[in-house]
């Protein structure tokens, strides 16, 4: 601990607590999400309690401390990682409770034990549970591993997994070479509390690195709960046109159970399905001389079908009468439509509306209608 500046401990504490904050808040939905939260909450708890007794002038007591919340983060991390390598979801909290208990029962032994040991028998319990905890700790790096492995390997992973997976598969690979050589260090005569300053400055960039990895889906969670992630972006593009389909068709607006959360994936999937049966409402009244032809033909000409739709949009509203309902049939939605094909459909759609809306209402009052792309300009 020593080995490290205090102004760089003090800026991994302040990071670390504002990520574990953060995560405790939003991103602690799964099993392996409490495991991680756990994990950073006793070192992060750790590292406060040596500053404070150091400063307490209790030298003696920090290592007991910083090395007891590390067993009680080490329970964690082991749990995750049998978590990672395939064991059963279901049992999680039965197995967490055993390595929990093993682990609070050490962590009091360094209060209570160390201290008669070391004045009775010369005996330096605090190193001696420190080399141990080795053990367990590059077991758990070695399951690590194997998963990163496993990962990497499968076929369909994207870019950005494979990176996490990488950079998790050098954390693992690291973790286990440093807990194998701090044991062989400790029976050479160097207490694993002196790591050296080389291997404790490593140990803090390597921590770092995985702390970032941990801020990513805190970083989600926040984009999701500000609407700036993919689906909440989506929402604000598509929420126009669905705003003048549903006022106009109001009948098609799926009953909400408000007494649930609004997630913005499902709020996309409600808006979608009413953009589609709004326009599916609004066939009928699309002038004969300006039907938009099937939906297989209307992705090749968005700009005609969102100016259709405005004028069907602006006939409704005037209270025109509706055409023969047998023209409908031949211009249904298809089921068989790639779904991503009509989601960039409705997507350009509602970026081309505004200019559609606007060339209606000029040629409503009788001014020379301009094109919808100058307008959408």
């Amino acid at each position: 601990m020593n080995a490290v500046p205090a102004p760089v401990v003090l800026s991994v504490v302040v990071f670390v607590a504002l990520m574990t904050a953060g995560r405790w808040l939003l991103v602690d939905e799964t099993a392996s999400d409490r495991l991680i939260n756990r994990t950073f909450s006793w070192n992060l708890l750790g590292l406060l309690l040596y500053e404070v007794v150091v400063a307490m002038h209790r030298p003696d007591l920090g290592p007991r401390l910083y090395l007891g919340c590390g067993l009680l983060a080490l329970a964690s991390f082991y749990g995750l990682a049998r978590l990672v390598d395939g064991a059963d979801v279901a049992t999680v909290h039965r197995r967490q409770r055993r390595y929990d208990a093993m682990a609070a029962a050490v962590a009091v032994s360094l209060i209570v034990v160390a201290p008669v040991l070391q004045w009775a028998w010369r005996i330096d319990y605090v190193e001696v549970v420190w080399t141990l905890s080795a053990l367990p700790g590059a077991f758990c790096g070695l399951l690590f591993g194997r998963a990163c492995v496993r990962e990497l390997r499968a076929g369909g992973v994207a870019v950005r997994e494979k990176l996490t997976f990488a950079v998790l598969l050098a954390f693992s690979v690291y973790w286990s070479i440093s807990m194998t050589i701090m044991v062989g260090r400790s029976l050479a005569g160097t207490p694993p509390s002196e790591p050296g300053k080389a291997w404790a400055v490593a140990a803090v960039l390597m921590f770092s690195a995985v702390t970032l990895l941990a801020v990513i889906p805190l970083v989600a969670a926040l984009m999701a709960r500000t609407g700036w992630d993919q689906t909440g972006r989506a929402c604000r593009r598509l929420r126009p046109l669905w705003r003048d389909l549903t006022a106009v068709v109001p009948e098609v607006v799926l009953a909400e159970d408000h007494s649930a959360p609004r997630e913005a994936t499902s709020q996309l999937y409600r808006m979608t399905v009413e953009i589609w049966d709004a326009l599916l409402h609004l066939k009928p009244y699309v002038p004969a001389s300006s039907e938009p032809g099937s939906p297989e033909s209307i992705d090749n000409d968005v700009r005609h079908y969102a100016f259709q739709v405005a004028l069907a949009v602006r006939a409704k509203r005037d209270g025109s009468t509706p055409a023969s309902n047998s023209a409908v049939a031949g211009t249904a939605q298809a089921e068989v439509r790639d779904r991503a094909a009509e989601f960039r459909f409705l997507l350009e759609l509602a970026r081309l509306w505004p200019g559609a809306v606007a060339a209606v209402d000029y040629r409503s009052i009788g001014v020379q209608t301009p094109t919808i792309a100058a307008v959408s300009q």
